[in-house]
């Protein structure tokens, strides 16, 4: 059974990825968060790059609908939160692994601009815009994921902070950070 903390982050993360915010996470809110990010980058509609971050979040799209194992290609808040309870929270730890995997290198892949493998500030600001996540808390959430504080999340910081923010039931989770401010129980 989820615990209060738990429900509260997976309602975070649901509403992160349901971009125009009616109910129902498809591929169009991940084409809306890539045209939300071409934007911020500047780069125009026919551009190639475009059409590359495009493809990039459809793929993300198809990673995500196959994890849901949804074949109507859409997901609500009930369907999201037995998937999540049933595969993310209480699954198989190699299940959820690769989940994990996935969902970190779909970061490092669209954020980490600058190919150094790690996220730096502006890199994790422009994941908090993209997604439409208040920006107001960015700084401290990037220090709580930044554990060795060396002003870069690495690829294991960030397998952490998902863990952490899927699994863990500690309040004072760094991981409880990861979408911009700390998600608390009621």
């Amino acid at each position: 059974m989820l615990t209060d903390l738990q429900i509260n982050k997976l309602e975070r993360f649901f509403y992160v990825l349901d971009y125009d915010r009616n109910g129902i996470i498809n591929i169009e809110d991940f084409i809306g968060i890539a045209e939300n990010l071409c934007i911020l980058w500047g780069i125009k509609e026919g551009d190639a790059k475009y059409d590359q971050v495009k493809s990039k979040f459809e793929e993300g799209w198809n990673h995500f609908n196959l994890f849901v194992n949804n074949n109507d290609g859409k997901a609500n808040w009930d369907h999201w939160l037995h998937f999540a309870e049933q595969v993310i929270v209480n699954g198989d730890e190699a299940v959820f692994s690769t989940y994990v995997d996935e969902f970190v290198g779909e970061i490092f892949d669209n954020f980490d601009t600058d190919n150094d493998g790690y996220i730096n500030l502006d890199e994790y600001i422009d994941l908090l815009v993209g997604y439409r996540i208040e920006v107001r808390f960015a700084a401290k959430s990037f220090r709580k994921l930044d554990r060795n504080h060396d002003d870069l999340i690495s690829r294991g910081e960030l397998i952490s902070a998902v863990k952490e923010f899927f699994r863990s039931n500690d309040p004072d989770a760094p991981g409880n950070w990861l979408f911009g401010r700390a998600v608390l129980s009621n």
